[in-house]
């Protein structure tokens, strides 16, 4: 535990100022609660097109409309290696060891923070001024063909700042609109077919409007995001520590708000009095053994591994929809020798869903090298989307489960287990 963040039970100002340098919300009087928009929630908010939303959108959920979140922030019986949060200086136990705020109190909060958010801090003038700086960008490039562009040469032409200038580029790359010219990928061109077909900025317009956003639906997409109708309860921490879980799920209930509850499993206890239940579970399924959990997940509690089997016992009885997700890592907690007992186990717990989804190299996800004392180079742990492609075929193969769903930009894939496969996974009601 860190001692200068935690005070005669109590979590420091410290704390929060250490997490509020980014763009977390740290939620209610006791400081145990946070929301965060995520990389999605932007995404959406500028084009307000469905394919700029999250994984989450086979299952009909809206990046943009969704509150992610989280009652126990700092707390966690786990320090995974593939944790993107600051677990080395930024948790504070195992245990939810401070007084729980009210769960009403935390959701109405949560909803004011993220109104002002969309309001002061993602404002609608950034994406309508983003939809025309990628004209600007497209056209000057259009003007310029014969030459390369970076991020500092089209700042200086255009006249406007890196920051949007790589808001801008980000999007049109994603669209394949521009192409990268060097391994790097800091240099790029436009479009051969692009360059091929357009001749003027009206031209251009008409292409961006068609293929990728207009003002319209940018302005919907915000006025949307205003009223979130989605709770991810996923963000950080371990969320069934917070010993009001149950009532914090009937207040977005309450609301007429889907659930989802993201758990790493080692409170059945938890799971077997959750009520009402999320509209839809998730539990972490982080290796195919017990060895390989505990140099995954370096568990802070004794019968981890068990814990988590209960837990997927439990699965079946649940009325509610459930995943059992697999973080992967390449070569550490999935390959190819692991398929085989990943499919024993979800055969035995018969979940609606599988999910393998790729872990992230990002924020202090970087520090796995340092976290499992390694020689090996950082990128040799990030699985690649063929690499988990593949291993999702063999997957498919060997458990006769069906692979309903892929989704290249999230590295995610999506298997029907106690569900037809014909049957659309949209979620229809709270």
């Amino acid at each position: 535990m860190n001692n200068r963040f935690i005070i005669d039970n109590k979590i420091t100002n410290e704390f929060v100022e250490s997490y509020t340098k980014t763009t977390y919300r740290i939620i209610g009087d006791n400081k145990h609660s946070s929301i965060k928009p995520c990389h999605w929630f932007e995404q959406r908010l500028a084009t307000g097109r469905d394919n700029r939303n999250c994984y989450k959108g086979v299952f009909g959920i809206q990046s943009h409309r969704c509150l992610q979140n989280t009652p126990s922030l700092p707390f966690c019986n786990h320090q995974c290696v593939f944790c993107w949060r600051d677990i080395e200086s930024g948790s504070l136990g195992s245990e939810f060891i401070v007084e729980p705020d009210d769960p009403k109190f935390l959701v109405d909060e949560m909803l004011r923070h993220h109104k002002d958010i969309v309001k002061n801090h993602l404002p609608l003038r950034r994406y309508l001024d983003n939809y025309e700086i990628m004209i600007d960008i497209l056209y000057f490039i259009l003007l310029n063909c014969n030459q390369t562009h970076n991020i500092n040469s089209l700042s200086n032409n255009i006249h406007v700042s890196k920051n949007k200038i790589e808001r801008a580029v980000t999007l049109l790359k994603n669209q394949e609109f521009i192409k990268p010219t060097n391994s790097s990928y800091d240099s790029f061109r436009l479009d051969n077919d692009v360059n091929g077909c357009i001749g003027s900025r009206e031209e251009l317009e008409v292409l961006i409007n068609r293929e990728l956003t207009s003002p319209d639906e940018i302005m919907q997409a915000h006025s949307e995001a205003m009223i979130p109708n989605h709770a991810a309860i996923s963000l950080d921490g371990e969320p069934l520590l917070y010993p009001r879980i149950s009532e914090f799920v009937q207040e977005f209930k309450n609301r007429n708000m889907t659930t989802f509850i993201v758990t790493n499993g080692t409170l059945p206890e938890i799971i077997e009095k959750l009520d009402p239940l999320p509209t839809q579970l998730y539990i972490t399924l982080p290796a195919s053994n017990e060895k390989v959990y505990k140099k995954t997940c370096r568990p802070m509690i004794k019968n981890g591994w068990n814990n988590i089997m209960n837990s997927l016992d439990l699965v079946k009885s649940l009325s509610c929809r459930s995943v059992v997700r697999l973080t992967a890592i390449k070569d550490l907690n999935l390959n190819e020798n692991m398929i085989n007992e990943y499919a024993k186990i979800i055969e035995k717990a018969s979940p609606n869903f599988f999910e393998m989804k790729g872990f992230t190299l990002q924020a202090k996800a970087l520090l796995i090298k340092e976290r499992l004392k390694t020689e090996k180079q950082v990128q040799a742990f990030f699985p690649e989307y063929d690499y988990l492609e593949d291993l999702a075929l063999k997957f498919e193969k060997v458990s006769g489960f069906p692979l309903i769903y892929k989704n290249k930009a999230s590295r995610d894939f999506l298997f029907a287990i106690n569900w037809d496969k014909d049957k659309d996974p949209k979620i229809t009601n709270p």
